[in-house]
């Protein structure tokens, strides 16, 4: 029970962290002042472009995977592992791309801000991988 509630709640946090970044800052930034952030990362407007929409890529990724895990955690079915796979995979993916961009083409003064938020996002994606094998092993042990 405390696995599952744990887990819950970690999913909605996770779902709740991949929206909120996909609307507020990808997709509001994507429909407004492109050229104003393009320019303080150091990027042109089609690289900044490119980089928005592989990160919305993979924002849904993520926070279709947490709802995926709080389903399957609701219905206590094996949704549950897939989920937590793909929300791990999003979130991963998307700190490891955080960190490379941040190391190969952004700006001086702006690449340790992202590197640590690549690194927050890819130890959320641990997170999100951990506490779906776990909540896995515990319904399996109970024939869930």
């Amino acid at each position: 029970m405390q696995t599952r509630t744990g887990a819950l709640i970690l999913f909605v946090l996770l779902a709740i962290i991949a929206f909120s970044e996909l609307i507020f800052s990808n997709l509001g930034t994507l429909n407004g002042d492109l050229a104003g952030v393009a320019s303080m990362l150091g990027l042109t407007l089609q690289q900044e472009r490119t980089r928005l929409l592989i990160l919305i890529a993979l924002d849904t990724v993520a926070g279709v995977g947490a709802l995926l895990a709080i389903a399957g955690l609701l219905a206590r079915s094996t949704l549950t592992a897939y989920g937590a796979s793909l929300c791990a995979t999003g979130f991963l993916a998307y700190g490891v791309y955080q960190v490379f961009a941040a190391l190969t083409q952004l700006s001086e003064t702006v690449r340790l801000p992202v590197i640590l938020a690549g690194m927050l996002y890819a130890l959320l994606g641990v997170a999100a991988w951990i506490t779906g094998r776990r909540v896995t092993a515990t319904q399996q042990a109970h024939g869930r």
